[in-house]
């Protein structure tokens, strides 16, 4: 099995510490510069990147291409058909503001649920898995977290609701 960790957006420190910790191979870039061969990895995990990219079509299919046959790949990102998603919208349509999730500049794509079943489908994966899920934060640990009352407040709310969501396919 080869085992790499591809990072489109990692922090050096921890990068470096992978290297230092585990015996894997690292690459830090975008996945079409890694130039990895067909039918290399057995397993791909992403997590909160989909929605960044340009093109995450273009992107599922490079995935794929580097999958092996019966590979699987994972892909955690924000539910939008989400509940609170849904509220927060509103409430910003109704103070005639644009949603800061949708600026353009953080989250260039957003998934509904349905949404990211349909590419993944229609890419050719076949769906094992997909569920939404809260951030499954502990009341303990989220009070010794160093951020803003304001920030811990916004994340005990956003733990009451589902509001990511992971699919996991597998490469015919």
């Amino acid at each position: 099995m080869n085992c790499e960790l591809f990072a489109t957006e990692f922090d050096s420190g921890a990068l470096e510490f992978v290297n230092s910790h585990f015996p894997v191979k690292t690459f830090q870039g975008d996945i079409w510069e890694a130039n990895y061969p067909d039918s290399f990895f057995d397993f791909i995990h992403i997590s909160h990147v989909i929605e960044h990219v340009l093109d995450p079509i273009a992107y599922i299919q490079e995935m794929k291409r580097i999958l092996k046959p019966g590979g699987h790949l994972a892909i955690g990102t924000p539910n939008f058909s989400s509940n609170l998603y849904k509220m927060h919208r509103w409430v910003k349509l109704l103070k005639l503001e644009v949603p800061d999730i949708i600026d353009g500049v953080e989250h260039t794509f957003l998934f509904p649920k349905n949404l990211l079943q349909n590419i993944c489908e229609a890419e050719g994966f076949n769906v094992v898995q997909h569920f939404t899920q809260n951030y499954g934060e502990k009341l303990s640990n989220l009070v010794k977290y160093k951020m803003s009352l304001k920030k811990k407040l916004n994340r005990l709310v956003q733990n009451m609701f589902q509001v990511n969501q992971w699919i996991v396919c597998e490469k015919n």
